[in-house]
């Protein structure tokens, strides 16, 4: 989970957890029809802890360093996503997407603005699950490699 600085729709803070949660190394909003093309990273203020480190991994190398008949199996197989995001945030989890409720996530607890944002960022069309219905949810296949421009 981060939060979006004010004043701002696309300037997020790194990481809303403790600097020992481990992050998993990932793509960038890579769900994203248009993920960013270009990622700035800068320190507002130092860790008084320790740690808050940001590692870096160059993807194109990991994809390079994969054997070519299981590139082959991904390209042919897509990738399946799913997006889970509860009227509450789990706050005992290692998903740090699930730690957001679905209104944190969005800035917004009306239900029919978060799935105008959906459709702005050409993102699947959001169901509405569970017994109250009031869980986010999306699911989607997708490429599963995709080539920088």
């Amino acid at each position: 989970p981060r939060s979006v600085f004010e004043g701002t729709k696309y300037m997020f803070s790194a990481a809303d957890v403790p600097v020992n949660f481990p992050i998993g190394q990932h793509l960038e909003m890579s769900f994203l029809k248009c993920p960013p093309k270009q990622l700035y990273f800068g320190c507002l203020k130092e860790s008084n802890s320790g740690g808050g480190e940001t590692s870096l991994c160059d993807f194109r190398k990991v994809y390079q360093d994969l054997d070519p008949a299981l590139r082959h199996k991904f390209e042919a197989k897509k990738v399946c996503y799913s997006r889970t995001h509860g009227k509450i945030g789990d706050k005992w989890t290692v998903d740090v997407g699930a730690m957001l409720s679905w209104a944190q996530m969005f800035g917004t607890s009306d239900r029919q603005e978060v799935e105008s944002i959906c459709k702005e960022e050409d993102a699947p069309e959001v169901q509405w699950v569970g017994p109250n219905k009031d869980t986010f949810f999306q699911e989607w296949k997708d490429d599963a490699c995709q080539h920088h421009p």
